[in-house]
């Protein structure tokens, strides 16, 4: 390693992207422990040391950090952001909670402008090395999310917006994308890792153009997060003959909460029924099954009576 210490990384889970972004740290040199899945231990100690009422995703990445540093970690890896969105504070806030509890670490915080710095730093690979493994991962990912969420000739479509580390990590989700896929639904989720590279590197200016001109007469400037996204996602479904959208969002998630009302008007407006699902740490999955199975079965009935002839 380029800082003469061994790192040992602790890394979070990112859904289905987890062992992808594994493999490209050790590609890189770096031994890295990561969590087999976000258990109820792991969430109840990102729990017992948060607020009641931030956002149940720094819960959720506080807890693997701690279990991450128990296991031998001596580095870790936190995102940040722009605009008004609670995340862009995570890596302050985790790192003073960590250091209070008396773990003693170094937190590297990656941003769009700092990434390719501190991968060098962190990993003391050369650039070549680092491009090379870079484009690797990047076709890895095309390809694991065009085998989950490809179409699978279902009955019918429902979209998926909302908050982007909910929609991801199944562990905190129940694996919806897979629960409405056995339920025959086509799922098409509006916001992929791929998705969230491209408009880090502001390469997603033509995509989805008509719909984001929409979103703006609603909600003059994005506020960070992904609020913006599940407005013109929402109109996106709805110009496009979806049966129904659903929107995942944590429990007093700023960015989501505030544009419900906007997202619901977009609704109305294309005639595509929505169903919000609040997530936090008192959710159980039996519940969660029940009312899925419940708006995916109302729709399939909206849909028959739809195409039933008349007479």
């Amino acid at each position: 390693m380029r800082e003469g210490r061994q790192v040992i990384l602790g890394l979070p889970r990112l859904g289905i992207y987890s062992p992808i972004l594994k493999k490209f740290f050790e590609s890189l040199g770096c031994q890295v422990v990561q969590p087999s899945k976000v258990s109820p231990e792991i969430i109840k100690l990102g729990v017992m040391n948060s607020s009641d009422m931030i956002c149940f995703p720094f819960k959720v990445t506080l807890g693997q950090e701690i279990w991450a540093l128990d296991h031998g970690a001596t580095d870790l890896i936190m995102f940040s952001t722009h605009g008004r969105c609670r995340f862009k504070h995570y890596h302050q806030l985790q790192e003073q909670t960590l250091r209070n509890l008396g773990y003693q670490f170094k937190m590297h915080t990656f941003s769009a402008k700092n990434f390719i710095p501190e991968l060098l730093k962190i990993t003391g690979a050369s650039p070549p090395h680092l491009l090379k493994a870079i484009l690797r991962v990047l076709s890895q990912i095309r390809e694991v999310e065009h085998r989950v969420y490809s179409t699978n000739n279902g009955s019918i479509r429902i979209g998926l917006i909302g908050e982007i580390y909910t929609c991801w990590e199944t562990d905190i989700n129940f694996d919806i994308v897979r629960k409405l896929q056995k339920m025959g639904v086509d799922v098409d989720l509006s916001l992929t890792l791929s998705h969230f590279i491209k408009k880090t590197l502001k390469l997603d200016y033509f995509d989805k153009r008509a719909e984001k001109k929409e979103a703006k007469q609603l909600l003059s400037e994005e506020m960070g997060g992904h609020g913006f996204e599940s407005i013109y996602n929402t109109a996106w479904y709805g110009k496009r003959g979806f049966d129904g959208v659903i929107h995942l969002l944590p429990l007093s998630c700023m960015p989501e909460s505030t544009v419900e009302v906007l997202v619901d008007q977009v609704a109305q407006k294309y005639n595509i029924p929505i169903y919000r699902f609040p997530i936090d740490e008192n959710n159980f999955e039996q519940g969660f099954q029940t009312r899925l199975e419940t708006f995916v079965s109302m729709l399939m009935r909206k849909k028959k009576n739809e195409i039933l002839p008349r007479y």
